[in-house]
């Protein structure tokens, strides 16, 4: 699975510089984005026996995810912005969890017009928590990639695709062993009003 994101990235990065010349956004265009999709659990790394379980592994199902984010170009090619979501996994034994990143995204837009390439990286906070009460607010850090065709000179529609990771570290040394890191993979399909 890593080999196929390695290609899928380098091949985006070949045909961004392909098509970089083409500007299609100035300072100060707008981009408004609503994204569903699903989430797949990637790895769940446990610091304290130095363990990695992947995909079936992780105990985790395939969850769903769904997010608002709002850009503004500082550059015909860069959009800062934010992005707040909502993700769900179930445990194998039928609890719930939940994540609600809320985060700052930067996005590099190499190839833009009809189709978009939106390269993004977005690193913020996420409130997690489990059914059974427990909550914690760990980092959230995530790379994506996207394609996104517009049907009009406002609206397009695109699908992204990446890896979200969320480091669950905590300090006091009765927590210690519940220190951990995860992955996801997310497939979402994007609806985007640009101006």
């Amino acid at each position: 699975m890593n080999k196929k994101l390695i290609v899928l990235f380098i091949f985006a990065c070949i045909c961004s510089l392909t098509f970089a010349a083409n500007n299609y956004y100035d300072n100060g265009s707008q981009r408004f984005t609503i994204s569903a999709g699903i989430s797949q659990p990637a790895s769940i790394t446990r610091f304290v026996d130095d363990t990695t379980k992947t995909f079936g592994d992780t105990k985790l199902s395939i969850g769903g995810y769904g997010s608002i984010c709002y850009q503004l170009n500082v550059h015909p090619q860069i959009a800062l912005g934010c992005e707040i979501g909502y993700m769900f996994n179930y445990v194998i034994d039928g609890k719930l969890v939940t994540n609600v990143p809320m985060l700052f995204k930067a996005t590099w837009l190499p190839v833009q017009g009809v189709i978009d390439m939106p390269i993004s990286l977005s690193a913020g906070i996420c409130y997690l928590s489990l059914s059974d009460g427990g909550s914690y607010m760990p980092f959230y850090l995530s790379a994506e990639i996207g394609l996104q065709y517009y049907f009009t000179d406002n609206w397009g529609l695109g699908i992204n695709s990446g890896i979200w990771v969320i480091p669950e570290i905590y300090y006091s040394a009765s927590a210690q062993s519940k220190n951990a890191l995860a992955t996801f993979l997310p497939v979402t399909l994007a609806v985007t009003y640009r101006q």
